[in-house]
């Protein structure tokens, strides 16, 4: 509902209680440093100050997270641990002071476990390939398991020996026939040792007078030889690499198995990892720091509201001294701060973008339409039941991070919302209330509802879609009419935004006079008209030529048709809360056709809560985005325009560990 005012502080501390400075302000999370940095980036230094370059020890702890990292990747991969549903919330251990700042034998120990890791990893890696290739080779000479004389064998003193492959399969009379056909007088000795697919693995010899023949004959079948030219047998030669394999394969195991012992010892890496890349995010920011021979200057953004707690806490550990100054709105990082209802929509706002210094925080407003259009669009209540405990029981049961919690206290809400709007409508996973009570005992139950709309309803529901979607579209131009006097433009807030605002309301009482009320129709069409002849007197208001001012207003009545844009767009309330009803009726239809056989139970049980799973996994999705983009085009683009910088607190960069200690300042 607000943005909290930030002050630029600068704290003076002494040099010798930097680190230990530092180590506190990333435990209290309450100063941005990084934006104060960058604000302050083309600005000379103060007078006898300097920056300390802190890059190489910055990037010695990025190394060794990086390692631990690594190695945390390659035990998730060989013995992946158990973790069940919690697994899926990414739940931060709790470490004491001194586990979560181990001291440096810890430190190099759990680093030495991680290099093992990896080391392990990559001789693993060089032996699979080497076992690969291996196999490979073998492959390759299998062909020649039988052959007698090494594959380099070329003949002896008299005679002139041919080992290799020629293209065709042939036994041994066919390959002799085949070479009397090419030089009938050519004596020349074959044996076929094996074939293969369109090839045939054969010695050959003959003497050394008829070398040149014999060559010419087999060259003219495709003659090649061997890939492998070995000095050994090839039996023995594919024995000696599938030992060589065996051997690779063994270590291969032992490395593996070196690495599940080291999995025992997955916490203490999890936490280097963690230790590492909070030392080099604090190496980071006193590289941005200011400080002379004796002092360090230290300046940031902090919260109006947390100043006290900072120089308090600060007061009691070290010698400092803080000056506070207000923060030019145009530079200052944005914190919203936002009641209970309201707070878990900031998500939905940082996901388009944050407020900029003209900008109210839409917070509110974003959350209170994205809470009803949602349970519109999901439109059960039995769906809105589950999500309503599902995310409780989360909540409760595991310890989330602060961006996972506030995503579960929103579709909470949602759930809420849901629900009501499916008692509105008489859903309760679509009939089945109706359809299992009159298929499986005979007599017809129904959820009763105020607006069915597959029933008939359906008009009604569309009315009040439109009527719903021109409340949001009201909501957006009373925003802008709030933005504009907080920026001080006040014609803007009562020629731009109020002269629409009474402009839409005319119509929408006289649209109500037409059907329901005549008396409203004459009010509405007077309201009309005398904000039309304001929009039209005002929208010129900038043109110095009387005619030109008059033709801006005409031009701007145009804008009607943007707004009636709007209106059809919130037709999408009624389209997908029907979707959600009708898919949730034909499951309830099909899990209940065979009525009370056995094979209709057996059907109930299947397809009830398979149907009704993909219904409620397509529909939440579906509500999720187009509620989504209702918020961010047809309620922001009337009066927000983002922009802001988010406020990035200087604290830790955790991934499995948190630090569990008194005195650390408590969520506000």
């Amino acid at each position: 509902m607000a943005k909290l005012k930030c002050k630029l502080v600068s704290i003076y501390a002494l040099r010798q209680e930097k680190s230990a400075l530092m180590k506190r302000l990333q435990e209290l999370s309450v100063i941005d440093i990084d934006t104060a940095a960058s604000d302050d980036e083309t600005a000379a230094l103060p007078e006898g100050y300097f920056k300390t370059d802190t890059a190489d020890r910055q990037n010695t702890y990025i190394r060794n997270a990086e390692v631990a990292e690594s190695a945390l990747k390659i035990l998730n991969t060989l013995c992946p641990e158990k973790k069940g549903l919690a697994g899926l919330f990414s739940q931060k251990r709790l470490l004491s002071p001194e586990e979560f700042y181990p001291d440096r034998k810890r430190t190099e120990k759990a680093l030495s476990l991680a290099f093992e890791v990896t080391e392990s990893e990559r001789k693993i890696t060089e032996l699979k390939a080497e076992a690969a290739r291996l196999d490979m080779t073998r492959e390759q000479m299998l062909p020649w398991a039988e052959l007698d004389v090494p594959l380099s064998f070329s003949g002896t003193a008299s005679t002139k020996a041919f080992i290799g492959t020629v293209s065709g399969v042939y036994d041994t009379e066919g390959l002799y026939a085949k070479i009397a056909e090419c030089d009938p007088e050519l004596a020349l000795y074959t044996e076929v040792v094996n074939t293969g697919k369109d090839i045939t693995y054969i010695f050959a010899c003959c003497r050394n007078s008829d070398a040149a023949r014999a060559e010419a004959v087999l060259r003219s079948l495709g003659f090649a030889r061997p890939f492998q030219i070995t000095s050994k047998l090839p039996r023995v030669k594919i024995a000696s690499k599938e030992k060589r394999a065996e051997d690779c394969l063994k270590k291969v195991s032992e490395y593996t198995e070196k690495i599940k012992k080291i999995a025992e010892n997955r916490r203490e890496i999890e936490a280097l990892a963690d230790y590492c890349r909070n030392r080099a995010e604090r190496y980071r920011a006193a590289g941005e720091i200011c400080e002379t021979g004796h002092t360090v200057l230290i300046k940031g953004y902090v919260a109006e509201r947390d100043l006290p707690f900072l120089q308090k806490t600060l007061d009691k550990q070290f010698t400092v001294v803080i000056e506070a100054e207000d923060a030019d709105e145009n530079l200052a990082p944005v914190i919203l701060k936002n009641n209970a209802f309201a707070r878990p929509a900031e998500t939905l706002v940082k996901m388009y973008s944050l407020p900029g210094p003209n900008d109210i925080d839409p917070t509110f407003v974003t959350g209170f339409f994205y809470y009803l259009f949602f349970g519109m669009m999901f439109s059960d209540a039995g769906y809105g039941l589950l999500m309503v405990i599902a995310t409780t029981l989360v909540l409760k049961k595991f310890r989330l991070s602060a961006s996972m919690r506030q995503n579960m206290r929103l579709f909470r809400y949602c759930g809420i919302s849901t629900v009501l709007w499916g008692l509105v409508f008489g859903s309760f996973f679509g009939d089945s209330i109706a359809v299992i009570s009159e298929n499986f005992f005979g007599h017809r139950v129904a959820l009763p509802a105020l607006i069915d709309p597959m029933n008939g309803d359906a008009v009604t529901l569309l009315i009040l879609s439109i009527a719903l979607g021109f409340a949001e579209v009201i909501a957006g131009l009373c925003a802008k009419f709030v933005t504009c006097l907080k920026n001080g433009d006040k014609k803007g807030a009562f020629f731009d935004a109020g002269l629409w605002i009474t402009c839409l309301v005319g119509i929408a009482v006289m649209a109500v006079g037409f059907v329901a009320l005549p008396v409203l129709k004459t009010v509405g069409i007077a309201v009309t008209l005398v904000s039309v002849a304001g929009l039209i007197l005002t929208q010129g208001r900038d043109k110095k030529n009387p005619v030109a001012r008059i033709f801006s207003g005409i031009v701007s009545l145009y804008d009607v048709t943007g707004y009636v844009s709007d209106l059809l767009s919130f037709s999408r309330l009624m389209a997908l809360g029907l979707t959600t009803s009708a898919m949730g009726a034909v499951f309830n239809m099909l899990s209940s056709m065979s009525g009370r056989s056995l094979g209709g139970i057996v059907m109930l049980v299947i397809i009830f809560p398979v149907g009704h799973a993909i219904n409620f996994g397509l529909n939440v999705l579906g509500a999720y985005v187009h509620t989504l983009r209702l918020q961010y085009v047809e309620l922001f683009s009337k009066f927000y325009e983002g922009g802001g910088r988010e406020f990035k607190a200087f604290s830790f960069k955790s991934k499995y560990t948190d630090l569990d200690a008194e005195n650390i300042k408590e969520e506000n």
